[in-house]
């Protein structure tokens, strides 16, 4: 596989309450799964926190939706208790 081949995770989320609002992020771990909650750094301020995953798209290095050098990582995914929590308050999955 060539550098251009390389396959990267892009993970379109969107902070509460702006649902389909995608933001696109690097998951380097390639563990994220759409309908699911992970932390970003996002804002004005580049605070941490909690974001819903819209979607996923794997693509090759050289076919990105925003430039792999200056996109954001997905810092971690959220733990089951977070997970739970955030689906009784976003009510993203009623």
């Amino acid at each position: 596989m060539t550098g251009q081949d390389k396959k990267v995770l892009y993970v379109g989320v969107s902070p509460k309450p702006l649902y389909g609002c995608n933001y696109w992020y690097v998951d380097e771990s390639g563990l994220t799964k759409e309908k699911t909650f992970v932390w970003v750094r996002m804002g004005r301020h580049d605070r941490e926190q909690l974001a819903y995953v819209d979607s996923i798209l794997w693509c090759n290095i050289n076919e990105v939706p925003y430039s792999y050098d200056k996109a954001k990582r997905i810092l971690r995914q959220t733990t089951e208790e977070e997970s739970n929590k955030a689906k009784e308050e976003w009510e993203v999955f009623a």
